[in-house]
């Protein structure tokens, strides 16, 4: 784990030795206007129409959709989750349902954006090119506003992990948000991937937000059957056979796949509600171990406390 500044330097040339200590004086932000957009979902393939619009001050991100009359409201939060095979899904009380929420909640929680209503007329978000920039592209065309009240921070007080085999994910204190991911997968195509980056609009922007969602051809025939991957194709995903990839344009960064995969765990960590003031190490995680992460910190409030910005 990467805990001082020469490691941090040597390890990842984005992140400034120099960088001062995080200073909490922010104020929370929403969007100035509504934004539309139209797309297919990865895995339902249903056509999606969605409009992200200003919210108030604490109202956090919230999806609603027009349903039997009345409107449904899922508040993004871990205590919404009801499933993370292959996409995050988050559910109300009812049973109703929005999935493939991480795309845009990464895109979201980087930008540091804080509250946005997001309706949509399906019960999946469309998966586009199957990375984030297209949300990014449409958030930096209508701005960023800030509102009247501070942020709220959750700062790590201690060490966290949690186990799954050879997977694991953990935190542990930092006054900033720095996240390390690695990947391995028996590819050559993949093999051994890491990166390790500071969490910030910037660089997301630059290094994170084009990283597109990746899967592997022998296992497309298993998940259509399943119901899953009904929308995928070679637009909206990297597809591998047993020795390439079948994307004619090849690949955005020569390590993509660790990047998505630290996309998606933004989004999962976004829904802690709040922005985390700590150091993340992932190996091999997916949705699933990541939301136990999330679970892990608020088990006890001995993990983590709150801190207003002033």
């Amino acid at each position: 784990m990467l805990t001082n500044k020469k490691e941090i330097q040597q390890f990842n040339p984005f992140v400034s030795v120099n960088a001062p200590k995080f200073v909490i004086a922010k104020r929370q932000k929403t969007i100035n206007n509504s934004i539309e957009f139209k797309g297919i979902g990865l895995h339902t393939g249903n056509n999606v129409s969605m409009k992200l619009s200003p919210s108030p001050t604490d109202s956090g991100i919230i999806f609603r959709r027009s349903f039997k009359n009345k409107v449904i409201e899922i508040k993004a939060s871990y205590q919404n989750v009801k499933s993370t095979k292959l996409c995050t899904l988050l559910s109300d009380s009812e049973g109703n349902t929005v999935s493939t929420v991480e795309h845009i909640l990464s895109a979201l929680y980087a930008l540091e954006i804080d509250n946005v209503f997001i309706d949509i007329d399906s019960n999946e978000i469309p998966v586009y090119d199957g990375s984030s920039k297209e949300f990014v592209n449409k958030l930096n065309s209508v701005g960023i506003k800030e509102l009247d009240s501070h942020k709220k921070f959750i700062k790590i007080k201690k060490d966290i992990e949690v186990f799954d085999g050879n997977k694991k994910a953990r935190v542990t204190p930092f006054d900033n948000t720095l996240i390390t991911t690695e990947v391995e997968y028996d590819h050559k195509m993949i093999g051994k991937q890491t990166i390790s980056l500071m969490l910030t609009p910037t660089i997301y922007k630059s290094q994170i937000c084009s990283a597109r969602t990746f899967g592997f051809l022998r296992d497309v025939e298993n998940l259509r059957k399943s119901g899953l991957a009904l929308g995928g194709s070679l637009d909206n995903a990297i597809v591998l056979d047993e020795n390439k990839i079948l994307n004619k344009e090849g690949l955005r960064f020569s390590d993509e796949f660790v990047r998505h995969k630290l996309l998606d765990f933004i989004g999962d960590i976004s829904l802690s509600g709040n922005r985390i003031l700590g150091s993340f190490y992932t190996s091999h995680t997916g949705h699933e171990l990541n939301y136990k992460l999330i679970q892990k910190i608020f088990e006890s409030p001995e993990n983590w406390e709150l801190v207003y910005s002033n």
